[in-house]
């Protein structure tokens, strides 16, 4: 099966695209899903056989559920009702549960997924964090679950996480921070499960934490700048963070610097830098294709692109962009089908 790029794109046609990935990086119309409403954030499920997307329509913030075709064909299955604007879903590694995180609203909440991987059901659970909620996903034994939070919050929250009912509470600590200033916006697990990675949205950096998964709780160990060495002016903020399958590289994107920032992943997890690659202004949706070899981002240029870079696997950089017009871009996501 071909590996697909799959993304949310918003402006006077509101839309679901999903395009085929060439070995080569190159993007391939595949499907399309029109929507009656502003998209959102995105999330699949474990099996790559479910998407889940959320659109406001009529002042409602709805996550839909679409089951995904081998031919790309996205066929709606199911939405829930999630009471407030979600800026970051995803599902539990079993993908019975979808978790949402709320930016606005400061809380986190969690939904049921059927046997047939469609939503409709009760809600399982809302609990209030603090203002600034951004992320929220489970470690890969999916027994815990961390929030990040940007601003004056600068902390992670830590939950213990029911595969069974889908309930949350708090771990000990609750909660753990950076150094200050740092604003831990978005987080990516290593393959291995020992390490874990947050870009700090204030900070413009990005965090190296150590992972004790049996207490499910995160140390921090190293925090390096994604600006150059010799200083950047103007006002940034770091937006997603991604990581290559084979846990090699991880990349973050520079809003104000209008940069993907690179960095090579050592064996004991410590951080080292690649560089910065030039990118369009304020890139945010990123995305990394299924086997490693391309990075996908889309900034706020006139129009609304997407941009496609061949990742050198010796050196870390990111070679010649390709560019996608396509609308304005909410979320990208990667997906293979097995």
């Amino acid at each position: 099966m071909p590996d697909l790029l799959i993304s949310s794109l918003a402006g006077d046609r509101p839309r679901l695209t999903v395009d085929t990935i060439a070995a080569d990086g190159n993007l391939q119309p595949l499907a399309r899903c029109d929507l009656d409403g502003p998209p959102g954030p995105l999330a699949v499920s474990p099996d790559r056989s479910q998407l889940y997307a959320c659109v406001t329509v009529d002042g409602r913030h709805l996550t839909r559920s679409y089951a995904v075709g081998v031919d790309g064909a996205l066929a709606p299955t199911g939405q829930t009702d999630m009471g407030a604007n979600a800026c970051h879903l995803s599902t539990d590694r079993t993908g019975r549960f979808l978790l949402a995180a709320y930016y606005s609203d400061g809380m986190v909440t969690v939904d049921p997924i059927d046997a047939n991987g469609a939503l409709g059901g009760d809600r399982i659970q809302k609990m209030e964090t603090e203002l600034r909620a951004h992320y929220i996903q489970t470690d890969a034994g999916n027994r815990f679950a961390f929030v990040p939070h940007v601003g004056d919050a600068n902390c992670i929250y830590q939950f213990r996480f029911d595969p069974d009912t889908g309930q949350l509470t708090p771990n000990d600590p609750p909660q753990v921070s950076p150094e200050p200033g740092q604003g831990p916006r978005h987080l990516c697990f290593h393959p291995t499960g020992r390490y874990a990675f947050t870009d700090g949205e204030q900070g413009s950096s990005v965090t190296l934490w150590d992972v004790d998964t049996d207490a499910g709780t995160l140390s921090p160990r190293q925090t390096l700048s994604t600006l150059p060495p010799e200083g950047f002016a103007d006002t940034n903020t770091c937006s997603q963070i991604y990581i290559t399958p084979d846990g090699s590289l991880i990349y973050a994107g520079n809003r104000g610097h209008h940069s993907i920032a690179g960095f090579r992943i050592a064996a004991d997890g410590s951080l080292s830098e690649v560089g910065r690659f030039p990118a369009d202004p304020n890139p945010r949706p990123m995305a990394i294709s299924p086997d490693g070899g391309t990075l996908f981002a889309a900034g706020s240029s006139e129009g609304g692109r997407i941009i496609a870079w061949r990742i050198d696997p010796r050196s870390g950089e990111l070679l010649t962009p390709i560019y996608y017009d396509c609308g304005p871009v909410s979320w990208v996501l990667t997906l293979r089908q097995e």
